[in-house]
């Protein structure tokens, strides 16, 4: 199961983007904090220029969120799920297991399929704290190279 965002959920899936914000905007100093920055602000910048821009930044700005929930400290996590739950949505734990799944899938498979997966596999690769051991680390760092140098096979480079 991955994230898909469409016309259908989006309201959904922003307003779920724009509770964590909510609650990591907290971790920035107030001189970061202005429009240009926002990424709430941005999408909605997108939404009234080309929705389909809308969902894909929304998709990216939730998988980074999601990918980056681990470094949170531990009372912004439980700020951000108790949130959440008053709102009804899936817990960060839930959220998390979405990435997890993925990268269970390219292990299994060893092949990143898309640029979706080959984000989420490049943030948990370069992310120190995570729990990958050496060998799937190894692997994922492999993939990423064959993934890039595939791409960019197709697109003349």
């Amino acid at each position: 199961m991955s994230i898909h965002i469409n016309d259908t959920n989006y309201s959904y899936y922003k307003r779920i983007y724009e509770i964590i914000w909510s609650h990591q905007r907290k971790l920035f100093p107030p001189e970061f904090l202005h429009e240009e920055r926002d990424p709430v602000s941005i999408l909605n910048k997108w939404e009234q220029n080309n929705k389909t821009i809308a969902k894909r930044g929304l998709k990216a700005g939730l998988q980074d969120f999601i990918s980056s929930i681990k470094e949170f400290p531990q009372d912004l996590k439980s700020s951000i799920d108790k949130d959440l739950a008053a709102n009804e949505f899936p817990s960060l734990r839930d959220l998390q297991g979405i990435v997890k799944k993925i990268i269970a899938k390219v292990l299994k498979r060893k092949k990143i399929n898309s640029l979706e997966e080959f984000y989420i596999v490049k943030e948990e690769v370069i992310n120190e704290t995570s729990e990958l051991e050496v060998d799937a680390r190894n692997l994922l760092d492999k993939l990423l190279t064959e993934f890039e140098f595939s791409n960019n096979k197709k697109k003349g480079n």
